[in-house]
């Protein structure tokens, strides 16, 4: 699923870019947890369309309804697979075009400590 969510967000970076614009991917791993930023240059894209990106077959503008590629899902699958691993999505527009994406994965924390074993029966 973080493969899909990985592939979803470089994609859309690639083709809601502008010619000539950068996509930048970056990974940042902390003790809190695991940041993925996924950046692109691209159209401008109000703050307020954002929440509605979220949703299933929902796109920016209609110039991009019909434009072969894709139905709409990219984004709300990424929603999906950051909530299925309690990850939480920070989306905003950059100030020139185009988005700034992180998704932040919690640090991993056992429920067991590391020398206990539970035994069946």
């Amino acid at each position: 699923l973080v493969q899909r969510l990985v592939s979803n967000l470089v994609e859309n970076a690639v083709r809601y870019n502008v010619p000539g614009g950068r996509v930048r991917v970056a990974l940042q791993s902390l003790e809190q947890g695991t940041t993925l930023t996924v950046d692109n240059t691209g159209p401008v894209v109000p703050a307020d369309q954002i929440p509605r990106l979220l949703q299933p077959f929902r796109r920016l503008g209609p110039d991009r309804a019909n434009d072969g590629h894709g139905h709409g899902l990219g984004l709300s699958i990424v929603a999906a697979v950051a909530t299925a691993h309690n990850a939480s999505l920070d989306i905003r527009p950059n100030p020139d075009g185009g988005l700034h994406i992180a998704v932040i994965f919690p640090a991993f924390r056992p429920t067991l400590d590391p020398y206990e074993v539970q035994l069946a029966g």
